[in-house]
């Protein structure tokens, strides 16, 4: 997964906000132990992503026990690099 909404978002500092349907539902299935969390599966997130807060999406690894990689300086976009790398590593399987 590349940067998985988990919640609702809100910046003063851009006066944007963002809250997909159902905000709450992964973090809500999560928290039950009933999101079925697949056997090979990590999450990337940017640290300065406004869509994907990486302190909410480290909170929801840790209840699911699925891998999370902060990309430092990546924002909701992540570098075309470092998305290729993750690809080939993934085709490589």
């Amino acid at each position: 997964m590349l940067s998985p909404i988990v919640g609702e978002f809100t910046s003063d500092e851009t006066r944007t906000t963002f809250s997909p349907p159902r905000p709450t539902r992964l973090k809500e299935l999560a928290e039950a132990g009933q999101f079925p969390a697949p056997t090979r599966s990590e999450i990337h997130v940017g640290s300065e992503d406004w869509q994907s807060i990486p302190a909410n999406v480290q909170a929801f690894g840790m209840l699911t026990g699925i891998r999370v990689t902060v990309v430092p300086d990546g924002g909701h976009n992540l570098p075309k690099a470092y998305v290729g790398g993750l690809l080939d590593q993934w085709l490589k399987g």
